[in-house]
């Protein structure tokens, strides 16, 4: 009865076989080739290392990409936007020439795929102008979402999934004063022909807190000694187990139980 309220937010297709075919899906299920090659690469240099490294005098263990919490979090955060239908794109190697063929699908009062020009975009590229066109790509889909008041959502690029061919451009959707999900996106094949097929991670949408984002109390300073003794603990829970008995999961129990002993001191 006196539970507080979820914060709610729902996105919704216009055209009910993209939903079908393609959904919106959370990024912790999204599949990476690569996680489990790295997991059983990091089991194998694991098995050969650590004692090798003590008889020679090293204190540390391998490192694995796929036990950080950081890349953790951002891979299993927020939901993954695809691409509805196939698209092909050709550039001739100028740096400003993009041309495009869709399939027949074309999303409500509008048109697939469009450019936003160079006008408009180049305050926009920090990337080399070498290795991105100058005109943005813009993807326009069916999709739309409708959130509570304290709901924004980070638009980023799919983080690891070694796509090298564009990248989202980042922005803030704010369901309050635009609610049609587009995918702006950095066009990096400089010549070539290039086919998007249907179902491609386009972009990630991380929900966020509007009030944190307007009201938040920062404040930034120098360490005090009460920091100090919190960066010793924080490095204890890295080195006092071997790494094969402790799990991401483990991990993140043991740093926040110290993150947490600190805050309010």
């Amino acid at each position: 009865m006196f539970r507080k309220k979820k914060p709610r937010a729902r996105f919704f297709s216009l055209h009910p076989g993209v939903h079908t075919l393609h959904p919106i899906t959370k990024a912790v299920d999204l599949d990476r080739d690569w996680v489990k090659t790295e997991r059983e690469d990091y089991k194998d240099r694991l098995s050969k290392c650590p004692f090798n490294k003590l008889v020679q005098g090293e204190q540390h263990f391998p490192n694995s990409i796929g036990r950080c919490p950081a890349i953790n979090s951002i891979m299993r955060t927020g939901y993954i936007v695809y691409a509805p239908a196939d698209f092909k794109v050709h550039t001739n190697g100028d740096g400003h020439t993009i041309l495009f063929t869709t399939t027949p699908f074309a999303p409500p009062s509008s048109d697939y795929v469009v450019l936003h020009e160079t006008d408009v975009t180049k305050w926009l590229m920090d990337s080399s102008k070498d290795t991105t066109i100058d005109q943005v790509v813009k993807i326009n889909t069916p999709w739309r979402v409708q959130a509570d008041d304290d709901v924004v959502f980070l638009q980023t690029k799919v983080p690891f999934v070694n796509e090298t061919r564009f990248t989202a451009v980042s922005g803030v959707l704010d369901p309050r004063t635009a609610y049609e999900v587009n995918v702006q996106l950095f066009w990096h094949v400089m010549e070539g022909d290039v086919t998007v097929k249907a179902g491609t991670p386009l972009c990630c949408y991380v929900p966020m807190s509007r009030r944190m984002l307007e009201d938040l109390d920062m404040s930034i300073d120098v360490a005090t000694p009460t920091d100090y003794r919190l960066e010793e603990e924080f490095v204890f829970t890295a080195y006092n187990q071997f790494p094969e008995n402790v799990n991401v999961t483990q991990r993140q129990i043991k740093t926040n139980k110290i993150l947490k002993k600190y805050w309010n001191e």
